[in-house]
């Protein structure tokens, strides 16, 4: 009844000849923990780091940030600057700010500069490469960088000064993205936000304990609530395509089995971020193509016709106008389809067949837009504690930053590109592939204390 690892040891002629050995035992099968160890074993996930990489993290976690550093940068630690995540949150790769303008918004978004600490060619680079990103199942991380970066020193944690790479963007009334700049900078957190407790001060039932906390925030957060409707909305008018899929949030009781299993809630704060993310995204992307450097774009191609006539099958049979549905369609259709579904019983059923229809998205370093998004550009710039392809572009953009051309770039970092973007493609893959196998084997665990009962499904 034990999980184990093992090899063949001799081959026979048939299966009962066969001998094998086993080089790992990871304990009782009926353990959905033990399976996860399994897992991660089975697809060369490494929860520890090298003793080399381990030491270079020590180094740069110990030496802090100097002052010479700090006065080569743009200095916005007088600025309202903040994090928003979810409680248990340690590595913190993104903080936000908002000003209200005249004739629009300057907004923030301000990066954790981990292309600072993290050099091509060190140990670290190389294992944050193999990795490719940061692994999360149930209440497990499995991180692209040891904790001394990824929840210290690159952590843009409260009240601590940090080096931080910020996308300053001018947006007009309407949230249209009019000018951008990229600097690098030196930020101080306000406070380490929590998503569950914004969305209570937004939507006014914070008790006083919460409302203390965010003290003299309150009015920027609710303009941050203004702005992410009126970008939510344009998204919307471009037929961005807004697919509910249920995620399910697992807790973990003391003794490591699973205690319940909860629909994954999302409110305004989480869409604050989400829509400030994009445009910080998009604008990293024009810098890349207006530069002419060699980057890499986070990319989600049309559907294929095949994936699209399965599609159109299910519609029909659910009685809904499948007209549209073929080869070449846009996102708008598709989003008439979801818009006509929402809040009925068809409404999961046509969310799921729309996303197994849709093109897997991927990095590459040729721009074909992102179709999902309905954007003609678009890259992965705000998570660099968590994945490789945004650090690649934040080394990219700082050496541009410091007067690289593009032939200068196209040699130095042409073939690298290419190369992540094909690495990083696998690698997020198979981080999804273990996320999901991992929560299935929680789901499975929670399930048995449910045997014999009856549901409607």
């Amino acid at each position: 009844g034990d999980k184990v690892s093992a090899r063949i040891a001799k081959r026979g002629r048939r299966h009962f000849d066969h001998r094998a050995a086993v080089t790992a035992v990871f304990g009782s099968s009926q353990l959905a923990a033990v399976c996860c160890e399994a897992i991660l074993a089975d697809n060369g996930i490494e929860k520890q780091f090298p003793f080399q990489v381990l030491e270079e993290a020590r180094r740069i976690q110990e030496k802090g940030i100097s002052q010479r550093e700090i006065d080569e940068r743009l200095d916005l630690r007088g600025e309202i600057i903040f994090t928003i995540d979810g409680a248990d949150t340690k590595d913190i790769d993104d903080a936000v700010s908002l000003v209200r303008l005249e004739d629009g918004w300057e907004l923030g978004v301000h990066i954790a500069d981990v292309s600072h600490y993290v050099r091509p060619r060190s140990a670290l680079d190389a294992e944050a490469f193999g990795r490719g990103t940061s692994v999360y199942y149930a209440d497990t991380v499995i991180p692209m960088l040891p904790k001394e970066l990824s929840n210290g020193i690159c952590s843009l944690n409260p009240q601590e000064d940090r080096l931080a790479f910020s996308a300053l963007m001018h947006l007009d009334s309407d949230g249209a993205l009019k000018q951008y700049a990229f600097r690098k900078t030196v930020i101080r957190s306000r406070v380490k936000g929590v998503y569950s407790e914004v969305n209570r001060i937004l939507d006014g039932t914070a008790e006083e304990e919460i409302r203390k906390k965010y003290y003299g925030l309150e009015p920027v957060l609710h303009q941050m609530k203004e702005l992410s409707q009126i970008l939510a909305s344009r998204r919307s008018q471009r037929g961005s395509l807004d697919l509910e899929s249920t995620e399910a949030k697992i807790l973990i009781g003391e003794d490591g089995r699973v205690k319940d299993i909860l629909p994954r809630q999302s409110g305004e704060s989480e869409g604050i971020i989400e829509e400030f993310m994009l445009v910080a995204n998009e604008a990293a992307a024009s810098f890349g193509l207006e530069r002419e450097l060699p980057f890499l774009f986070r990319i989600h191609e049309n559907p294929s016709a095949e994936k699209l006539e399965a599609l159109a099958e299910l519609l029909k049979v659910l009685g809904l106008d499948a007209a549209q549905i073929k080869p070449g369609v846009r996102p708008s259709e598709l989003q008439k389809i979801l818009k006509a579904v929402k809040g009925t019983d068809m409404q999961m059923l046509v969310n799921s067949q729309l996303l197994r229809s849709m093109a897997k998205a991927r990095y590459s370093e040729v721009n074909k837009g992102h179709f999902g998004l309905v954007l003609s550009k678009y890259s992965h710039f705000t998570s660099p504690i968590r994945r490789y392809p945004d650090l690649v572009i934040h080394r990219i953009m700082s050496e541009s930053l410091k007067g690289m051309d593009s032939q200068e770039a196209q040699r130095r970092f042409g073939k690298f590109v290419q190369d992540a973007a094909v690495h990083s493609s696998a690698a997020e893959q198979r981080a999804m592939t273990v996320e999901r196998s991992c929560e299935d084997c929680y789901k499975a665990e929670y399930m048995t204390a449910h045997l014999g009962e009856n549901y409607e499904g």
